[in-house]
């Protein structure tokens, strides 16, 4: 087993609601791409939150990724020998709940700078805000989807887009500064919502994303045949009340799944 762990590919995959959404298609992604032995880590979720103790979508509640035990996961997992593969991706949360882009790219950067603390080989992509499709909302949109996804926000339009841009900028000051690759997705993928990929885009957007850590294409002619539910991270508040889930939560397929 350890030796199968050693070889394994390791993917660590940090954000929020595009992730969760694209869960299923995602992973079918990451077995076309690294058909052998996959050790996944991954914080994410439903207005998951970067910086703040925790974040809540309805009932539940989920440590900001900074709070989470994923750090410790990392810490007790077998090295592998290949480069960990890193995305950073869905950064724009924090902003609805009141940090600065200054704070959301400093929380950034510190995920870097933990990462490659725990393994200096990582290999990173980052993905920017949705700039485009959050300049072209409207106020009626603007108020449907703030009160559906963010009902405690209480930005105005025009802060939410002036602060989108902001973020923007400092993200890619921060890839430039550690020579990480930046993924833009296409406009033409997001449909009235203006922060979620489209179901139909999500595996060509991600496929794109992975397409940045350079690794060779491995033959992707045919979907995967695993089915992947979506991860339940090792410690959550449903109704104020911490229910905890052993990790990894997956294990099948040559995957594992360790959801934070």
């Amino acid at each position: 087993m350890a030796n199968e762990t050693q070889a394994a590919t390791t993917l660590i995959l940090l954000g929020a609601s595009n992730l969760t959404l694209a869960w299923p298609r995602l992973m079918a992604v990451v077995e076309q791409r690294f058909p052998a032995q996959r050790n996944v880590y991954t914080a994410h979720g439903m207005g998951r939150s970067f910086l703040a103790d925790r974040s809540a979508f309805g009932i539940r509640q989920l440590p900001g990724i900074l709070k989470s035990s994923l750090w410790d996961g990392l810490r007790q997992s077998v090295d592998a020998a290949q480069p960990p593969r890193v995305l950073i991706t869905d950064l724009g949360n924090d902003l609805v709940y009141g940090s600065s882009p200054e704070e959301v790219a400093a929380a950034a950067d510190e995920c870097i700078q933990r990462l490659k603390a725990w393994r200096s080989d990582c290999r990173f992509v980052m993905t920017r805000p949705p700039v485009q499709p959050v300049s072209s909302l409207g106020p009626l949109r603007f108020s449907f989807f703030r009160r559906v996804l963010f009902p405690t926000c209480r930005l105005t339009l025009p802060s939410i887009k002036s602060q989108t841009v902001e973020l923007d900028a400092r993200v890619q000051e921060l890839a430039a500064r550690h020579d990480i690759p930046l993924f833009l997705p296409d406009p033409a993928w997001y449909g009235l919502d203006p922060i979620h990929v489209m179901r139909r885009f999500q595996s060509t957007a991600f496929g794109q994303a992975m397409e940045l850590w350079g690794d060779e294409t491995a033959d992707a002619s045919g979907p995967s045949g695993a089915k992947h539910p979506r991860p339940t991270a090792d410690v959550r508040w449903v109704w104020g009340r911490e229910r905890k889930t052993p990790q990894p939560v997956e294990t099948r397929n040559g995957t594992r799944v360790f959801a934070y």
